[in-house]
């Protein structure tokens, strides 16, 4: 089952350590049972957060952020606090089918 939820995370980045919320979507996976959170995106954090790459620590799972321009880019899907960081060569999974869903939702909370 496919769930959307508001996360409440720990953004750390760019020498910077901020309370955020975060939208994402729950699943949780049939063979193992463990909770996968997809699609996640900074909805509140913080204005002054300077541009680059963050991470959002939430209830033992880590996902990474990046801020462009003065705003968040979702990002891939999340990993246990545990693990150190992404593969190399991994790239987020945004695209524009996920901007057209993301965007309302974000209407009256980004600046």
């Amino acid at each position: 089952m496919r769930s959307v939820v508001l996360i409440r995370g720990l953004l750390r980045g760019m020498q910077r350590e901020a309370p955020c919320e975060m939208l994402a979507i729950l699943e949780t996976q049939r063979d193992t049972g463990q909770a996968v959170y997809s699609r996640c995106s900074v909805i509140d954090a913080p204005m002054d957060l300077p541009d680059g790459d963050y991470t959002v620590a939430f209830d033992g799972y880590i996902v990474a952020a990046r801020k462009e321009a003065g705003l968040w880019i979702p990002e891939d899907t999340s990993a246990p606090a545990h693990a150190d960081n992404k593969p190399a060569g991994e790239k987020p999974s945004f695209q524009i089918e996920d901007a057209a869903e993301i965007l309302p939702i974000l209407k009256g909370h980004v600046a």
